[in-house]
């Protein structure tokens, strides 16, 4: 798979390091330093014939960087039911293969929570009673498995928490990998309203009622509407992140308002948003600036459909970051420093870029791939 580089938006602060093993006769210990990361440029991986470099176990252990140790690996998953976590254990599983084959993994089982936290409470414990060697988490809620997650760790399993997080707990064998969610759609929102002329009527797309994700991702937008007091927010409509469910929404919603202006969104449901304002009567030309998600159909609508020199931007949280886990739980598996808390930046593709991404399946989220090496020195070393 080709890498192409588009610009991408990273927050970080204060890091805190710690250095542990597990599995085998490895004992925890920990080292602890601070550091700070700057924002940082990542690639957005587009389907072509080239594939990136991988490191094999054998390159590996030739450059002294890790061992094939033959892990276990446990994976609970919150939710798949929609575009993004399909392609995020899609891209785990293709990752997870390349690990057992080349011997870092022997063993990889996802289970899946339904969006129930006692469910993914009993599947950490199942892990645990199973031994296996490290535990990673999609998680619920960011309370409800902290006690959860403790007992793991505090039975020397080192747990990783990716995407809706970080969980309220702290543990030196507790690494968090997370996306500055409120800082991509603060970006988003700012765009859309410099677009909108500084004022008009303007719908936000929310997630999932109640969830950490959700508020975080809201919290970005009101931060970039104190700086449009002319910005009316008409509409706030709960998606869970679906298109289904964002059509129907928008389809019920859009009759009761007048000259939207502008629309923002959390992902998964841009492409259903143009479907239902084309639905409720508005003109390609009339079209509100509407933000993109990185989706397939979004970015093929953009590309290929959209009114000619249609301004807008798109932006979404990098799928990638399950697979991208797998290659940390092995280095925390083999005693190499890896930060506790690290933010993976998010990926954003604008008119110049967007010529780029053509073809993708309508279901396929854009993503990030990283080497093994830049995963250390990017996002480890944070």
């Amino acid at each position: 798979m080709k890498l192409r580089k588009v610009t991408a938006l990273a927050a970080a602060g204060i890091m805190a390091v710690s250095l542990v093993g597990c599995g085998g006769s490895n004992e925890a210990a920990a080292t602890t330093a601070a550091t700070t990361t700057a924002a940082a440029e990542t690639t957005v991986a587009e389907k072509t014939e080239e594939a990136p470099e991988e490191t094999t176990a054998e390159e590996a252990k030739e450059d002294g960087k890790a061992e094939a140790k033959g892990i276990r690996v446990g994976f609970t998953n919150s939710y798949n039911g929609n575009s993004y976590r399909q392609t995020e254990e899609k891209q785990m599983q293709i990752v997870a293969d390349k690990l057992i084959a080349d011997g870092y993994i022997s063993e990889y089982t996802v289970a899946e929570a339904n969006q129930d936290t006692a469910t993914q409470i009993s599947q950490i414990e199942d892990f645990i009673t199973q031994g296996y060697d490290i535990i990673i988490v999609d998680p619920a809620s960011t309370s409800s498995l902290n006690n959860a997650i403790m007992e793991a760790c505090d039975a020397g399993i080192p747990v990783i928490t990716v995407n809706d997080g970080p969980v309220d707990c702290d543990h030196e064998l507790l690494y968090q990998m997370f996306f500055e969610n409120e800082a991509m759609t603060q970006a988003l929102t700012e765009y859309v309203c410099e677009q909108m002329g500084g004022s008009g009527n303007l719908i936000e797309l929310r997630g999932t009622a109640g969830t950490t994700t959700d508020d975080q991702f809201h919290q970005g937008v009101l931060s970039a509407l104190e700086k449009y007091p002319d910005v009316k927010v008409v509409s706030e409509i709960y998606t869970d992140w679906t298109a289904s469910k964002a059509q129907t929404e928008l389809n019920s919603v859009l009759p009761t308002l007048s000259d939207v202006k502008g629309l923002v969104t959390q992902g998964g449901d841009a492409y259903a948003a143009v479907q239902a304002f084309l639905s409720a009567g508005y003109s390609e030309a009339d079209l509100p600036v509407i933000a993109g998600d990185n989706r397939g159909s979004f970015l093929n609508w953009w590309a290929e459909e959209a009114p000619e020199g249609y301004k807008t931007l798109s932006a979404a949280s990098n799928p990638w970051i399950g697979a991208m886990s797998l290659y940390v739980a092995v280095d925390i598996c083999n005693g190499d420093t890896v930060a506790n808390n690290m933010s993976v930046p998010f990926g954003m593709v604008d008119a110049d870029a967007l010529p780029n991404y053509t073809g993708l399946g309508d279901d396929d989220v854009a993503f990030t791939e990283m080497s093994w090496d830049d995963i250390r020195t990017q996002i480890e070393a944070q």
